[in-house]
């Protein structure tokens, strides 16, 4: 695998993949920050924002569903994209099923939360986003 091949760079506000993309490749940040976030009528509501080391893209990866976040370049960043196609028959049966029955679990219980909502109790989460800031970062994700 050459890694120049696979080194990802982003802008600032640069969308990577909207909720619903088919594609399946995995991702390493290697610098520089994202935000996943989910949106929903008007309202983009931020799930998780990612720094370096961390990784996204697991679950189409396992099981080849849409994705189900977007994912936009808060800073500029660089990311390793690891496709599915260079892992395929390199991982054990155990660890790709392992994967796709969490994969499964987690689309659950995202559901869940989503459909129900959660309370959370002394745990902190994650910020979540102005009404100008949902607005600016819903254009960019509607926009092409």
């Amino acid at each position: 695998m050459n890694d120049s091949q696979y080194l990802i760079e982003l802008n600032e506000d640069e969308v990577l993949c909207r909720a619903g993309d088919k594609e399946t490749d995995l991702y390493v940040v290697l610098s520089g920050e994202l935000m996943i976030c989910a949106r929903e009528n008007r309202m983009v509501t931020p799930l998780a924002y990612l720094k370096k080391n961390d990784y996204f893209g697991e679950l189409s990866f396992f099981d080849h569903k849409p994705r189900s976040a977007d994912v936009v370049a808060i800073s500029a960043c660089k990311l390793l994209k690891i496709p599915k196609s260079n892992l395929s028959g390199q991982l054990p049966f155990w660890m790709v099923s392992l994967g796709q029955n969490m994969s499964a679990k987690i689309r659950l219980l995202d559901k869940v939360i989503s459909e129900k909502g959660i309370k959370r109790q002394n745990v902190e989460s994650v910020k979540p986003l102005s009404i100008e800031q949902q607005r600016y970062y819903y254009e960019l994700l509607t926009n092409d």
